[in-house]
């Protein structure tokens, strides 16, 4: 499908726009202009990268979790962790964690990469199909917009897909030799243009691409249709089919092990399985939703945009300046004008083939799903605007010519001769300048929606975890071996490893609790509690705190918004030993034993008594604080249950909680678990009793305390 390439080849069939070739001043224009736009994009992918976002997501956390892992020693083709992980990315990111540590830059740098490699590719495809001038305006959309700006800032896997997926399209334009024909190569390229290495290496990325991100799962249909479509238009020309099956087999065989793994486990993907409901009705005969998605991805460039804040300004779309994005559908129809032409021919099943895992799934368009996109979709409006410029250049040169006689053109190339040494470094300048002017409207609005508009959602700093990262840049100024609880909404999964993250200091020793039903006061004087604007803060929790004679401190003076959280300072640990005192202490044995508070339970908690509250109006539907003490911090993450039982003995209702890991307590931490017990309505009349234990949340196993795994506290009688 290829031969080595000496001379300019002659252009496709129907193509008569041969460009002579650049000039040593072009060159240099060009040089600059790509260096420009490599620093521009450079720019704004570093800057601000641990501000912006505002915080680690969980989906980063969870990434730094299995890049944890790895390092580790633990192994795999796919990580089931997170809603499942193809491998690609997480490896990369394992090296760069052990690299630059367990922080922002660790976690985000591999986005940055594959964000500029990418760049890189997808310049050299367009150059290769289109020319000089329509990759670099493709490059500069590219480095420029809100959409490739996002995903290599956050440290997702998806950004390694155009990366992966652009070098296999460019491979496999070096197997067929499909490239403009005005591209000069140099003079000795038997190596790289041979057909069946090139073809082979497109098999190996295309591949490689499976272990990227789901959506690559469409690439092979992608690049095979082009194939197909490729060996129709040149008919009757023979298909290579060595070549051809050279490309398939080594795909095949590259991600085979991907396939196989995936096969024989079944039902470890679980996000496909939460979002394809449109691709299920489809297969069933209903079609609505699929052709919903595909109405909102028509609208995902020019309209209206990712709805998710997570991962965009909602409703943003691609192209957000006019100008942009009527470039965008001139160079669509274009493309479709000269379908006929594999260069146009493959833009354009690209494009349809990219939007397809958007289509056939929930909530969208999604700029995630539709990522492979980003190879093709700024080569539109950088079309339109080559083609314009060269329209304009071809009526400018007509109307010279036709006024100039042939004394004039003389003295003009005289004048050419002479002015040579300053006329070459003016184009250096012009071409990226040009760029750049025609580039501005893009760069103003990707800065203005991306740094400063999108970080202060409210779903944003809540998905990116912006109060979370505050406290922890608040704990950095704390000096070390100070007491402090944070509260949180995951303190069992993400808070802990968050916070990890966020700050600088050991965080081993930080107690974690959710406010909204546990509250950790630990042992000793001048503690610190920090609430995140985000968790609510029980009632109750927060009167024992008050009455205790914690003090509201003043917003801290790093907090941008002022607002991230609310600090407490407890100087005094004497006020809430003292109140223990008016606890209620009545327990026994389930045999009727009396039991002296407070009972230890296995030697990690001690149970020190409870406190009833009551519902405005009294009755019995109210609540119940139950008060431990950690003796001994547990390897395994605790429960309390509080059961109501009927004469029978049989529980009628119950509450299970405790807010609170144990990897950060320390022995003296008193903990407040509140249990609302949700009493059935039709409770019957009679006499009923309250029961309390502590068990291990990962085995169900019971704590024992005295001979037996529980406590009976009181009897109440509900009257009918």
């Amino acid at each position: 499908m290829s031969r080595r390439v000496e001379e300019i080849p002659p252009p496709w069939r129907g193509d008569k726009r041969g460009i002579p070739p650049p000039s040593r001043g072009d060159k240099r224009g060009v040089w600059a202009a790509i260096t420009l736009i490599l620093l521009l994009a450079a720019v704004l992918r570093f800057w601000a990268l641990g501000e912006v976002p505002p915080g680690l997501a969980h989906d980063e956390v969870a990434n730094w979790l299995i890049a944890r892992d790895i390092l580790a020693g633990h192994h795999s083709i796919y990580f089931t962790a997170a809603y499942g992980h193809e491998p690609c990315y997480q490896y990369v990111q394992a090296a760069t964690v052990a690299l630059f540590g367990d922080h922002w830059l660790g976690l985000r740098y591999p986005s940055v990469a594959f964000g500029m490699l990418g760049l890189a590719v997808t310049y050299a495809l367009t150059r290769r199909l289109f020319g000089t001038f329509t990759a670099l305006l493709t490059s500069g959309w590219l480095a420029l917009s809100f959409w490739p700006l996002f995903y290599a800032r956050v440290a997702l896997r998806a950004i390694t897909l155009p990366f992966t997926a652009a070098l296999a399209a460019y491979f496999l334009l070096r197997a067929t030799n499909l490239r403009t024909p005005n591209l000069r190569t140099s003079k000795d390229r038997r190596f790289v243009d041979s057909g069946l290495v090139n073809s082979v290496l497109a098999g190996a990325t295309l591949g490689l691409s499976l272990y990227t991100y789901m959506s690559a799962r469409i690439l092979p249909f992608i690049l095979v249709s082009f194939l197909i479509y490729f060996f129709i238009i040149h008919l009757p020309a023979p298909i290579p089919w060595s070549h051809t099956l050279g490309f398939i087999l080594t795909a095949a065989l590259v991600s085979a092990p991907l396939v196989i793994w995936l096969v024989t486990h079944p039902g470890t993907e679980y996000r496909i399985a939460e979002v394809r409901e449109p691709l299920d009705r489809l297969l069933a005969g209903n079609p609505s939703l699929v052709w919903q998605n595909l109405i909102a991805n028509l609208k995902f460039f020019t309209f209206a945009g990712d709805p998710w804040p997570r991962q965009n300004l909602p409703g943003r779309p691609i192209f957000a300046d006019p100008f942009s994005a009527v470039l965008f559908y001139a160079g669509l129809l274009i493309a479709l004008w000269r379908w006929r032409d594999p260069r146009y021919g493959l833009l354009l099943i690209w494009l349809v083939g990219a939007l397809i895992p958007s289509i056939v799934t929930s909530v969208a368009p999604s700029s995630i799903r539709d990522i492979l996109g980003l190879v093709v979709v700024f080569v539109f409006p950088a079309l339109a605007l080559v083609e314009a410029g060269r329209w304009v250049k071809q009526r400018m040169q007509g109307a010279r010519y036709r006024m100039q006689d042939a004394g004039c053109r003389m003295q003009d190339a005289r004048c050419k001769t002479q002015d040579r040494r300053f006329l070459l470094p003016a184009s250096c300048l012009l071409l990226p300048a040009s760029c750049f002017l025609l580039l501005a409207p893009c760069l103003f609005l990707t800065v203005r929606d991306y740094f400063f508009i999108w970080p202060d959602h409210d779903v944003v700093r809540f998905d990116y975890q912006a109060d979370l990262t505050a406290v922890a840049h608040r704990l950095d100024e704390l000096p070390p071996g100070t007491p402090v609880t944070v509260a949180g909404l995951s303190v069992h999964t993400m808070d802990g490893p968050g916070l990890n993250l966020a700050t600088r200091r050991d965080v081993h020793d930080v107690r974690l609790c959710d406010t909204r039903e546990t509250l950790i006061v630990p042992a000793g004087r001048d503690v610190w509690l920090f609430v995140p604007q985000v968790v609510p803060f029980d009632v109750d929790l927060q009167e024992r705190l008050s009455e205790w004679g914690a003090v509201v401190l003043p917003p801290w003076r790093g907090d941008k918004s002022g607002v991230s959280f609310t600090s407490y300072r407890l100087s005094d640990d004497a006020a809430w030993r003292h109140d223990l005192q008016r606890l209620e202490t009545a327990a026994a044995l389930p045999d009727g034993t009396p039991v002296a508070l407070p009972a230890s339970f296995g030697g990690r908690l001690a149970f020190l008594g409870y406190e009833r509250i009551l519902p405005p109006g009294g009755g019995i539907r109210g609540g119940l604080l139950t008060y431990w003490r950690v003796e001994e911090p547990s390897s395994a993450p605790l429960k309390v249950f509080v059961h109501l039982l009927d004469g029978s003995g049989a529980s009628v209702a119950q509450h299970d909680g405790l807010g609170s890991p144990p990897h950060g307590w320390a022995a003296g931490d008193l903990i407040i678990q509140k249990h609302a017990i949700p009493l059935p309505a039709d409770l019957s009349p009679g006499q009923y009793c309250l029961q309390v234990g502590l068990y291990d949340s990962v085995t169900n196993d019971r704590l024992p305390v005295l001979t037996a795994d529980r406590l009976l506290l009181y009897s109440l009688e509900v009257a009918e």
